[in-house]
């Protein structure tokens, strides 16, 4: 099992970019023995401003899981129908071609490195359920049959489950339910080729349940199926000024001994960590990891990095 980090969530370069800062903060991440690879974004492409600059600040040692959900949710700014679960032909469809790119793009990364260094790619089960746009079940396995006949290089493709619509209640993603999504994958995993998984996020699942049984439940309904491929822990809360109320901020669990003021409100603690790494045991998961979003945005990079350390050591305490 690989341990990963979702570090652009954690850049010290963001609205502007900082190169120097985030040479450093590469620099410093690649001494870290306890990290195997990171989550990288795919958004039309894998880094903001200049995927070169950006391939020569890894390591060729590492793993790489690419995630769609930043360039998901910005084709969704533009058209509220895009997404492979979407009833609307044209909406499915761009999103397969949005998907090729990210296929492009993998290749491109693994030829960098001249090897495969691309282990996973994350799908989304887009798009938001409104009273004016819709999925199913059978929009998604018609997507998924496609994707899983395509060559990926090498990368295993799994769904990344989003907090799901519930009526009445507001959402952050508002995609599909889990159980429709393990149902798609067993509907396409009967035939695939390449078998389909699924990954947890424990900060949208709690967003979804509003506690932080959430996490724990959607787990064992992928452990069920034998379909958890992987864990990311990003925190949550219910309280949080800074990181909003149940917001997918990706905050980071509760720190009792560094920065206690900023991560006080999270529902994210050593101890949930604990319990989710006791579950998977039997689930045998390619990755685990964490993203976390370091708030106020001046935090300098110290404490950046720091974050990022306390949380891989909860996460490793609770692998041995």
């Amino acid at each position: 099992m690989k341990i990963i980090v979702g570090a652009y969530a954690s850049v010290p370069s963001d609205a502007s970019w900082d190169q120097e800062a985030e040479h450093l903060f590469y620099q410093q991440l690649k001494n870290n023995t306890l990290i195997d690879g990171l989550e990288v974004p795919f958004t039309g492409k894998l880094h903001k401003y200049d995927n070169d600059w950006f391939y020569n600040q890894l390591d060729k040692n590492w793993c790489y899981v690419i995630t769609c959900i930043p360039g998901t949710m910005g084709e969704l700014a533009k058209d509220p129908h895009f997404g492979i679960a979407s009833d609307n032909e044209a909406g499915r469809l761009n999103a397969l071609a949005f998907y090729q790119q990210a296929n492009a793009e993998i290749a491109k990364l693994n030829n960098h490195f001249n090897k495969q260094v691309v282990s996973h790619i994350q799908i989304h089960t887009a798009p938001a359920i409104t009273p004016n746009t819709s999925s199913s079940v059978s929009a998604l396995v018609k997507s998924l049959n496609e994707l899983q006949s395509w060559d990926w290089h090498g990368a295993k493709l799994i769904i990344e489950h989003c907090d799901a619509y519930i009526q009445n209640q507001s959402s952050e993603k508002g995609f599909m339910r889990i159980e429709d999504e393990l149902l798609a994958i067993a509907t396409v995993n009967k035939q695939a080729n390449n078998k389909l998984g699924i990954t947890i996020n424990w900060g949208r699942s709690a967003i979804e349940a509003q506690s932080a049984t959430g996490p724990l439940h959607h787990m064992q309904l992928c452990i069920n199926e034998n379909l958890l491929s992987g864990l990311i822990f990003s925190g949550a809360s219910s309280t949080s000024a800074l990181y909003g109320a149940w917001k997918d901020s990706h905050m980071p669990p509760v720190m009792n001994d560094f920065d206690q003021l900023n991560n006080k409100d999270s529902e994210l603690s050593e101890h949930q960590i604990k319990k989710c790494m006791q579950l998977q045991q039997s689930a045998k998961l390619d990755f685990v990891g964490c993203k976390i979003s370091i708030l106020p945005h001046q935090q300098p990079l110290a404490s950046r990095i720091q974050y990022i350390q306390n949380t891989l050591a909860m996460i490793k305490t609770a692998i041995d």
